[in-house]
């Protein structure tokens, strides 16, 4: 990710960087740091226009880079992220 980032502008990697650190904070980090950016830095940013967030969204937004990993317990993977919507019976 940060090999490909490297060639955006910076508006876009700290627009990424954010997204980033609101799905996982690990993943924030690690990206962040390897283009030279902290949570402290997108801090700021809004949402974008068209973009929904959750209640869960906006707590983690409000704690940005310290959230700690996500409990993603009886969610089905597909691909890397948690898909919320099929609930997995175990």
């Amino acid at each position: 990710m940060v090999g490909q980032l490297s060639g955006c502008d910076r508006h876009i990697q700290k627009r990424m960087v954010w997204h980033f650190l609101l799905v996982e904070d690990d993943l924030g980090l690690r990206v962040g740091e390897g283009l030279g950016i902290g949570p402290d830095q997108v801090r700021h940013l809004q949402p974008l226009p068209r973009q929904t967030l959750t209640a869960e969204d906006k707590e983690r937004l409000a704690s940005l880079g310290k959230n700690g990993p996500r409990d993603v317990a009886g969610l089905t993977m597909t691909h890397c992220v948690p898909n919320e919507r099929v609930v997995v019976s175990r």
